[in-house]
């Protein structure tokens, strides 16, 4: 779980609007950015196709921030773990973490 906590930490600490919002809707929508870039990651795009697809979703405009750091920790995740449990993983660090 240390590879989990690390992108929520870089996350609350480099954006700090999202720190200052809702933390339930920051990690919820933190996750499911997490979410995509497991799938994406899945069938077999790059990680700079998995960016620019994330980077050009209907991504509220506040989340953008997140997309590059939390895309490069999913790029780092061994193949095993490219699972559903990924998000939901990081989804309890990241709640964890906000306190």
């Amino acid at each position: 779980m240390p590879r989990i906590l690390f992108p929520a930490l870089v996350i609350l600490s480099t954006a700090p609007t999202l720190a200052a919002a809702d933390s339930a809707e920051n990690c919820a929508a933190t996750s499911a950015i997490v979410a995509e870039a497991v799938s994406l990651r899945a069938d077999g795009a790059t990680q700079a196709a998995a960016t620019r697809t994330l980077g050009a979703a209907d991504i509220d405009g506040k989340y953008l921030p997140a997309v590059q750091p939390l895309v490069e920790w999913v790029y780092t995740l061994p193949e095993d773990q490219l699972t559903a449990a990924a998000p939901t993983a990081f989804e309890a660090a990241c709640l964890k973490q906000a306190g």
